[in-house]
């Protein structure tokens, strides 16, 4: 179950980031601007650099909330790939996102510094995000 668990969260991972880098063309044409200058790890980096390194960290934290949930399963803490399980580790995984993550990022708590609308959208995009996930995995 881990490994299907770690398989179904990089599939909703990488299905997701297709849709957030088609939804601009779509949407009302605002386009983040990131106006910081880009560090990993104390050394500076290019705003290219940056977006290849948020999307290896997207797919990765979408592999490991899937892996998690497949060991919870298998521990029997979870009921199994029920629909109700996998939102409620959908919410879990945007608590660890939004209280820790993001802070260690410094986008602030839930991304607050950043935009108001940022729990909103954390929010959405973890729900999304589960509904994939429970999706892939009825599939096998």
């Amino acid at each position: 179950m881990i490994f299907l668990g770690a398989a179904a969260g990089t599939i909703a991972g990488v299905i997701m980031l297709f849709l957030s880098h088609l939804a601009p063309f779509f949407g009302a044409g605002n386009f983040v601007r990131d106006l910081d200058d880009p560090r990993f790890f104390g050394k500076q980096i290019t705003h290219r650099e940056a977006h290849y390194l948020g999307v290896l960290l997207h797919v990765l934290f979408c592999l490991i909330s899937g892996a998690l949930f497949g060991l919870a399963v298998d521990l029997g803490l979870m009921d199994g790939t029920g629909f109700i399980s996998v939102m409620g580790w959908s919410l879990v995984a945007m608590l660890f996102y939004g209280g820790v993550l993001m802070p260690l990022e410094g986008h602030g708590i839930f991304g607050v510094k950043e935009d108001s609308w940022f729990p909103v959208d954390l929010f959405l995009t973890n729900i999304l995000w589960g509904v994939l996930f429970w999706w892939i995995l009825i599939l096998w």
